[in-house]
């Protein structure tokens, strides 16, 4: 028995990345705070884009 299906998975998967990508940049000492705010941009950017195909494989490509 699954509590959890493979769709949940991705979207928690997801977040995921998206609050530890962020968290790694903003403490990384070596960039720059203009750099650090683009890297944030497309961490959260890519994972929209990578939610959204997701979201699309397995709810809306059956219908």
């Amino acid at each position: 028995m699954c509590w959890i299906s493979l769709p949940e998975i991705g979207y928690i998967v997801g977040i995921a990345v998206i609050l530890f990508g962020c968290k790694a940049v903003s403490q990384n000492p070596f960039i720059s705070k203009k750099q650090k705010i683009l890297w944030m941009l497309t961490i959260v950017f890519l994972n929209w884009i990578g939610l959204l195909w997701y979201y699309y494989t397995f709810y809306m490509k059956e219908k």
